[in-house]
Parts: C-alpha cells; structure tokens; sequence
C-alpha cells in the first residue's frame, strides 16, 4: 500500500495545526482567541483522552484541530492520531505541539487512512504535512510493511491461497531484486521437506515452501520463517464451526514476515537477509494425514501425530532446520500457533520465547517506545518431556491440557541448532475489535518492534 499521498513535505502556512492538549489546558494560541474559546465553550469540550474537537473561524473555515492526550498509563498514548483522519475534512494538515512521539502520531495517523474494504488502495484526501524527510520515508516503509500484512490477511482464502500467495510474494522478491526460490508439490519429497508435504497435500492448491535471498553475503546473516497455512480446516480432527471462522488469518505468521522483510529491503539495513514461507492448507481429503500417523521431519527427527489440528509446528519444523543449517545469527519465526497463547496474553500482546535475555529485554523495551507490545515468555524444560514418544521421537501435540504455548515452542526449539539466537512469536494476527487504534480484521503484530531493534543494530 502506497502512503506517500497520505504525508506530504509542504508548507505550514497551507496547513491546519492539530493540538493535543490535555483536560482544559488550552495552548496560548487557543486561549488567547476569543472566538476560539467561545467555540469550545459553547461546545463543552473538555479535551477528554481521544475527543476531538473542529476550530472554525467566523467564515467556517477550519483553522485548528483538538484532540483530548491520551492517559499516560495507556500502551497506545501515542497512536491516539489514528482517530483523527476519520473524522476531518479534506486538507492538509500539521501537529503543532508533538514533538516527544511525532513518528508513532504519523504512523497512527496513515494507518488510519487503510480500508479494510478497498484492499492496497488508499483514497483519502486528509494528508498530514511533516518538515523532515527522513521520518516521512521511514513512517512510509512501516506503515507500507504493516498494511501488506494486513492486506493478505484480510483476503479471504479463496482469494488468498498458497498459489496467490506464492505470486506475491515473487512481487515482492522481484521489486526488492530478491533471489527467491520455490519447491511445489511433490518436488518437496525429493528435496526432504515432508512435513510440508504431509501437512498440505490434501489441499486444493499444492503446498510449497519459498526460499528469499537478499542483501551482502559478507553482512551479518538473519533469517526469517513465517508460518503461511492459507486456511486452517484442523485436518481430521476438524474445528468446529466457529473456531473456523476466521482461519484465513493462519497465514498471519508469514504475513507478518513479509511486512517486516519489505521494511529491511526498503531501508537497505546491512543484513544478509533470508526468508522462509512453508504455504500450505491444512485440509480434508482420502490422503490427508491423520492422527496416529509416523512422519520423519527434515532434520531426521520422527513425529507421531496427536492432533492433526497442530499442523503449524510441523510445516514450521521443516521451515526451521532449512534455516538452522546455514547458521544465522538470528532466526525468527512468527506463527498464528496457539490458542492457548491467547487465553494467557489475549489478542493484543504476543508472546515471544527466545534463550536471549539481553535480545529478550532490548525487544521488551523497544516494544513499549513502539507501543506494539509483546510479552517474553519462558521456555520451560520439564514441559519439554511432555512431547517425548514411545513410538516415535515426539508427539506434535501431547496430550496434557496445559501451557500449550509452551509446549508448542519447546517443540520447535528442537528444530533449532546450529542458530546463534533463535527467537519464537506466538502472534495472533487479528484484532477482533479491542484495539481502538487499529482496523478490525488482520493485524500486523510485533513487526514494528522487530524492525526498530534490527535498525538500531544493523543500520
């Protein structure tokens, strides 16, 4: 999606100022207009967190903008200019009294111009005006990253299936001169990814999984694994109606990836990048996988199925040791894995699992000046030994009804060898209407944080 109409480089003479001004604390260039006051008094705004209020002058042309500081305590203080462009008429427009969080009130500020219901295509007439270049171009690529996310999340999985998928992100690899590599079918027995092949052959389209090189091979090496199952049925042990309804988001994983890959590529950070999608769907034919079926993974390792409704670990298993074998300096995965995450940390605060306590508590901190939260969550060895097997290595879904997001990343960290530091997100890619500052439907989760830090260490 294309923002740079959104934030323009003009003039401020051309340009209404936006105040944000806190509970009856009026800047002297509101207090000292009478007409101004009339309009507020007449209009009893109290400059409440998030209420805004329109400043016309005697002909009824705007000349200003009130919106109520959000409370210090909120997570989102800063993203409060996402309900702003909603509401104004077309123009242009400035913040004249925010200078502490002016990237986080601009990227609040495009991302309110994204429309769920006209996909990459942004129509709005309500442009804001900045004076440095630099933070435009770099508000642009984040808001451009996340609003791809969410745009491929938001398609529905007749639209957005593996061989679409697939397109774009060949478009994406060709735009970023990328060297990207696919293995379809059947082709991803002979090149030993069978997880993949499992979890997808019962699926319409054939699975795949996308190799994307880019950047200098002398450069530091960080790799990127997103989960792609373009839509989640659970295989034979089927979900039930409702926890089917939003399954086109199980591609959240390596949506979310893709926005954070294009962020890297467009600010041409000094990473000797690599990235890995397995796409498949997880679904039901005469030749799906079942539970109770023995499959051997990539790295050799052989998984007996306890629920076929855990098929993310598996194409991720695979996805990883492919990863693993080139010894990165960082791996990241992100997956839509667990509910159980859910129900510990809710929709808005992914959990993370990594061995670096140092990367762990730089991600934590970062997250809070983002205001894109996530939460470090511990891997837990005992919980370990709940995946072991008699008949096979491990079981890709144990039978204990206890700390599932755990459990799920003590799975894949046995995929993970050779990396020097490995890091799980556990995201849910979807807001189903709790975060006030974000569009209902996909969202792009954490890859703020995750861009931010990689800049500051690899620019």
């Amino acid at each position: 999606m294309d923002f740079e109409n959104n934030i323009t480089l003009e003039q401020k003479h051309n340009s209404v100022p936006i105040y944000i001004i806190e509970l009856k604390k009026f800047p002297e260039a509101i207090s000292s207009n009478p007409l101004a006051m009339q309009w507020i008094l007449s209009n009893q705004y109290e400059a409440k967190p998030g209420k805004s209020l329109i400043i016309p002058d005697a002909k009824g042309n705007i000349v200003s903008v009130l919106i109520g500081k959000e409370e210090e305590n909120s997570p989102y203080n800063g993203l409060s200019m996402y309900l702003l462009p909603k509401i104004l008429p077309e123009g242009s427009y400035y913040f004249a009294n925010n200078k502490e969080k002016v990237s986080l009130a601009a990227y609040s500020w495009l991302m309110s111009n994204y429309n769920t219901s006209s996909i990459s295509k942004s129509e709005s007439n309500v442009r804001l005006n900045v004076d440095d270049p630099l933070l435009r171009d770099d508000v642009c690529n984040i808001a451009s990253g996340c609003a791809l996310a969410i745009d491929m999340i938001n398609q529905p999985a007749n639209i957005m299936n593996p061989e679409k998928m697939s397109s774009e992100i060949f478009k994406i690899s060709k735009k970023f001169n990328a060297n990207t590599k696919e293995i379809v079918g059947d082709e991803l027995l002979k090149h030993n990814f069978p997880l993949i092949h499992a979890v997808g052959r019962a699926g319409e389209y054939e699975p795949r999984i996308i190799d994307m090189k880019w950047g200098n091979s002398n450069d530091p090496k960080i790799t990127l694994v997103g989960k792609a199952v373009t839509f989640d049925t659970g295989g034979l042990n089927i979900k039930p109606g409702n926890a089917m309804s939003i399954m086109k988001k199980d591609m959240g994983g390596g949506a979310n990836i893709l926005g954070l890959a294009c962020m890297i590529m467009h600010a041409n950070l000094k990473i000797n990048l690599r990235v890995i999608i397995p796409i498949v769907e997880n679904n039901i034919s005469s030749n799906s996988f079942r539970p109770g079926d023995i499959l051997t993974s990539r790295n050799g390792k052989t998984i007996e199925i306890g629920n076929t409704d855990a098929e993310g670990r598996l194409i991720l298993a695979d996805a990883l040791a492919l990863g693993d074998e080139d010894s990165p300096e960082i791996m990241i995965d992100m997956a839509t894995l667990t509910g159980a995450a859910r129900v510990a940390l809710g929709p808005e605060l992914p959990p993370f699992y990594t061995k670096n306590k140092i990367m762990a508590n730089d991600l934590m901190e970062i997250s809070l000046e983002e205001e894109d939260p996530i939460w470090h969550m511990p891997y837990w060895e005992p919980y370990s030994n709940w995946l072991n097997e008699d008949l096979a290595d491990i079981n890709n879904a144990p039978a204990k009804p206890f700390a599932g997001s755990i459990v799920a990343a003590e799975f894949l960290k046995r995929f993970v060898k050779k990396t020097n530091t490995y890091i799980h997100f556990d995201i849910y890619a979807w807001n189903p209407g709790s975060h006030r500052f974000s569009s209902k439907g996909g969202a792009a989760q954490g890859i703020r944080t995750l861009f931010s830090f990689l800049k500051k260490n690899y620019n």
